[in-house]
């Protein structure tokens, strides 16, 4: 079975983070409340490994948490958030990933934390990553930052920055090689945020977009 890699955002992975951070999560009332980045150089975990243990903290460990909060502890919400994942380090991408070969395999990840439950949230972090990625994680390993104006703090092109040369420009964006990432998508959004979800809430308010000549025949990563 070939080992999905990618080296860049494509034109459908690029447009779904676009439209998930720049609206999608303020029109369905849910807004990225904070920014999160999980290093996983910092970790126990393989870099090949990184996507997969990710996913488990999502969907095993994070989904769960925001659904059934403890008596008191907040309201239950949907999950709700983007994530993409780089491999660079002072904009110097790692380029392989052969066994002992130096990385900085990181995913930015921007969540809906109702504010009741922001400090629970941070603890939960550190366990969920030693729970699930083979035990040791540094204290630098994760910094969770809290989010108050998007537009301002300039996190749609930042997420974005990996995007392929010919897109990066279309999505407001400085193209900007982010390295190799293998084992799974470099990028994607909670359900809600998705392009099935974006085009449900477009055709509702009477909104089309029109995609730009050659876009439907770019794949995403």
């Amino acid at each position: 079975m070939t080992t999905l890699r990618s080296h860049a955002l494509g034109y459908k992975a690029a447009q779904t983070l676009y439209y998930a951070i720049g609206e999608q999560a303020e029109r369905i009332g849910f807004p990225f409340t904070h920014s999160v980045t999980l290093n996983f150089s910092e970790t126990a975990v393989d870099p090949w490994d990184a996507i997969g243990v990710f996913s488990k903290l999502r969907l095993r460990r994070f989904a769960p948490w925001l659904r059934r909060p403890r008596k008191f502890a907040g309201p239950a919400v949907p999950p709700t958030y983007a994530f993409v994942f780089e491999n660079s380090k002072d904009k110097k991408p790692f380029l392989t990933m052969n066994p002992g070969d130096p990385h900085n395999v990181h995913v930015h990840w921007l969540v809906h934390i109702p504010t009741e439950r922001a400090h629970d949230f941070g603890h939960r972090l550190y366990e969920w990553l030693e729970e699930l990625g083979d035990g040791w994680v540094s204290s630098t390993a994760i910094h969770v930052r809290p989010v108050f104006n998007i537009p301002a703090l300039g996190l749609r092109p930042y997420a974005l920055k990996g995007t392929g040369e010919a897109w990066a420009e279309h999505f407001g964006a400085k193209a900007e090689p982010q390295g190799l990432i293998v084992g799974g998508r470099r990028s994607g959004t909670s359900e809600n945020l998705g392009n099935r979800a974006r085009v449900t809430e477009d055709k509702r308010r009477g909104i089309f977009r029109r995609l730009p000549p050659g876009a439907r025949n770019k794949s995403a990563a």
